[in-house]
């Protein structure tokens, strides 16, 4: 009888186990179902924003005429849109007073993981200076900046040579000259160099860190804009598309800028 109690009471004990085991096992699935959920919504979310937003300010999809007059009733930060073909990118581009106000607000000012690409907030006059340096995400969705990681390939340079930069002066094709992978404390993040000096320094330093060039030809007379980005080979990596602007065919715009000084920082996120 000992031996049979004993024995009842072993079992009783190991299901009582097994049911504690099962319950802290649902709770674990139902835990990671829940953030998973939620981090599918926010992306949702944050897309449906965007998509808004771009059909609000493009009824016919990309075709380089931008509403900047509707943006700005949305956002009177925006200065720009970007457009790369056959890849997300297709977004406007605000400039805040610091380099973590758009980190996690979206577009229409919202809260989002997804923040809002923006130019270095040091930047004196952007698009219209030497360099101009644009921040965004890499989202594991793909979304945002994510698809700069696709020129690590320099056959998909080659394929897809032209990133667009709409601001309220003019319409340009980005033509991409080099691609970085550098550290997030890059000398690259420079802005408002001041003298034609500098700005061959800064040509020269661009093609010595460069994992590759372009046979796009540059001056210190040209307008570059720098694309950023989280790259995730080691810590705080960046990648860095570097590209010099052309006005589109038929666009009258002068491209002569002043000479500025000052200089920004790498934006610190998340996601990248």
């Amino acid at each position: 009888m000992a031996k049979d109690s004993k024995a009842a009471k072993s079992r009783r004990i190991r299901r009582g186990a097994e049911n504690v085991i099962m319950v802290c096992l649902a709770l674990i699935i139902i835990i990671s179902g829940w953030k998973i959920y939620t981090i599918l919504h926010g992306y949702s979310s944050n897309r449906q924003v965007y998509e808004n937003i771009s059909s609000q300010t493009q009824s016919l999809g990309f075709t380089g005429d931008i509403d900047f007059d509707k943006l700005r009733a949305i956002n009177p930060d925006v200065i720009g849109w970007v457009y790369y073909e056959d890849t997300v990118i297709d977004y406007p581009i605000v400039q805040g007073s610091d380099n973590s106000k758009y980190l996690y607000t979206l577009f229409d000012g919202s809260e989002g993981g997804f923040g809002t690409l923006f130019a270095d907030a040091a930047t004196e006059h952007p698009f219209r200076q030497f360099n101009t340096i644009v921040y965004g995400h890499h989202m594991r969705d793909g979304s945002m900046f994510a698809p700069l990681k696709k020129l690590t390939d320099r056959s998909y340079c080659d394929e897809h040579p032209v990133i667009e930069i709409i601001t309220p002066e003019g319409k340009f094709h980005m033509q991409i000259w080099a691609f970085l992978n550098e550290p997030a404390d890059s000398q690259i993040y420079t802005t408002n160099i001041d003298d034609k000096e500098k700005r061959r320094d800064y040509l020269e330093l661009v093609e010595d860190l460069a994992v590759y060039t372009t046979d796009v030809k540059v001056s210190e007379s040209d307008r570059l804009v720098i694309l950023s980005t989280c790259a995730y080979e080691y810590q705080d990596a960046r990648y860095m598309v570097v590209g010099r602007l052309e006005p589109w065919e038929g666009e009258d715009i002068d491209m002569d800028y002043d000479d500025d000084t000052g200089s920004g920082g790498d934006a610190g996120d998340e996601e990248g």
